[in-house]
C-alpha cells in the first residue's frame, strides 16, 4: 500500500511541477533507513531491541509482515501499527519534496507549500 501511494504521490507532484521523466524524483537507494516499522516503533519509543530483534526472529520464520507479528505477539495493537504506517509513508513522502528542494527543482516557497499534500494526498 505504501510504495502505491508513494508512486501516485510522485506523479501528483510531478504533474504539478511539470516534470520531464528525467526530473522525476525518485526514492534513493537509502530511501527506507529510519522508515521501517522496526525503526520507527524504536525512536519513538514503542518498542526496545529486545522486543524488536525478538519480532525480527518470529517474522523471518513465519514471513509475516511486521505490523501482524507486532499485534500478534501484544506489542503494537492495531492502531499503532496504522499510525506507524501513516508516519512511514509521510516520512518517504518528505524525503521526494527534500530531493526536489535539494536538486533546485522546487524553491523554498513551492517546498511550503507542497508539505501539506505530504499528509493530505
Amino acid at each position: 500500500m505504501e510504495v502505491r501511494g508513494t508512486k501516485l504521490f510522485i506523479e501528483y507532484i510531478s504533474r504539478k511541477l511539470n516534470l520531464s521523466e528525467e526530473e522525476r524524483p525518485v526514492l534513493g537507494n537509502w530511501g527506507q533507513v529510519g522508515t521501517t516499522l522496526g525503526s520507527l516503533s524504536l525512536k519513538l519509543n514503542l518498542m526496545d531491541m529486545d522486543k524488536i530483534n525478538n519480532l525480527l526472529e518470529i517474522q523471518e520464520q513465519s514471513g509475516g509482515l511486521f505490523g501482524d507479528v507486532a499485534i500478534e505477539l501484544g506489542y503494537l495493537d492495531a492502531m499503532q501499527v496504522e499510525s506507524l504506517l501513516k508516519i512511514q509513508t509521510w516520512s518517504r513522502r518528505g524525503e521526494i519534496l527534500h530531493r526536489l528542494l535539494l536538486s533546485k527543482k522546487i524553491n523554498t516557497d513551492q517546498y511550503r507549500e507542497l508539505v501539506s499534500k505530504v499528509y493530505f494526498f
